[in-house]
């Protein structure tokens, strides 16, 4: 920030220069007083303004439009005198001109620094409140996707149990304290929006022993994550849904269900996880409100292009969906 302060006060020197010059004054004297003073001056600007901004932030804007001036005003008076003592030790004035120069100084840096301070604090306010406005519309436009993803899994959930009630109470019990953990995961979900890996796999099992209860033998799975990989963050609850579109597509829809798989790998910078089942697949492009499609949706808005999500053409051997996201 004090070099591009510099660089800009370096470029209105010229600037100012030139205009001196077409008045029939020398150009490199007047071009190096106008970089000193505006190098001063912005130097000491970008040291304190970010700094006073910060103080301010819960104050009135008129308050703080106040304050603003009044630091700007001091900016000003201290950056002025130091280089007017800065062009005495150059040789560029001699003392007794001192306050001549610095009347000269504070009135032209004023003239230049006013409008360039209200032109930089306009902006910036705009930029915060724009910053603010995309902040708003991301939470909202997240948060409307994931409640659009866990009341239907957990539903589906919540029907495995009721089912089984009147069969097997015991086992019954064991399927809501199953449920009672993804509830659990699913209120702290909502405040950290990624997890690792290592607690998104913990709901996977504990959704797939849910259903097992509905589907019994049917669903067959594996779990292949090496142990290293459970710490780098997953957005929560997409590996379930990956999960969920094989039960819904390789077990539900097939009188001898089918198996379905787990794996993770990472390479470089990305963490690659995939679900594979043996089923007959499914075809893309996936509809609106789909799960896949929320979940897509979901990784734009946490990783913009950063992640991706791949769904294949049905093929012979069942159906792969990966989610790739930058190793964190």
């Amino acid at each position: 920030m004090i070099l591009r302060s510099i660089a800009m006060a370096a470029a209105l020197g010229l600037v100012i220069g030139a205009i001196f010059a077409a008045r029939g004054d020398d150009f490199l004297p007047s071009a190096v007083i106008a970089t000193m003073y505006g190098s001063s001056i912005g130097v000491l600007a970008s040291l304190t303004m970010p700094r006073l901004g910060r103080r301010l932030g819960d104050m009135r804007e008129l308050s703080q439009w106040f304050v603003y001036a009044g630091a700007m005003l001091a900016i000003i008076a201290v950056g002025t005198a130091i280089t007017g003592f800065a062009m005495i030790a150059l040789g560029y004035s001699t003392l007794s001109r001192f306050w001549g120069n610095y009347e000269f100084g504070a009135i032209m840096s004023l003239i230049i620094s006013v409008p360039a301070s209200i032109g930089a604090m306009t902006y910036a306010r705009l930029q915060s409140e724009r910053a603010r406005a995309l902040a708003v519309a991301t939470e909202a436009r997240l948060a409307s996707l994931e409640s659009r993803v866990r009341p239907h899994f957990l539903f589906n959930s919540l029907n495995s149990a009721i089912a089984l009630i009147p069969e097997d109470p015991a086992r019954a019990e064991q399927v809501l304290e199953r449920l009672a953990a993804l509830l659990r995961f699913s209120l702290d979900a909502q405040q950290t929006r990624l997890v690792s890996l290592g607690e998104e796999l913990r709901v996977v099992v504990d959704y797939l022993e849910i259903e097992r209860v509905r589907f019994g033998d049917r669903l067959r799975y594996t779990v292949d994550v090496a142990a290293e990989l459970e710490a780098h963050a997953v957005p929560a609850f997409a590996l379930q849904t990956l999960v969920e579109n094989s039960v819904k597509f390789a077990i539900a829809t097939r009188a001898g269900g089918g198996e379905i798989r787990v794996v993770a790998r990472r390479d470089g910078g990305r963490l690659h996880v995939a679900v594979e089942d043996d089923g007959p697949g499914f075809t893309a492009p996936l509809p609106a409100g789909h799960g896949l499609d929320t979940l897509r949706a979901r990784l734009e808005v946490l990783y913009g292009n950063a992640a991706s999500l791949a769904a294949p053409a049905p093929s012979p051997t069942g159906a792969r969906v990966a989610v790739e996201v930058p190793v964190s």
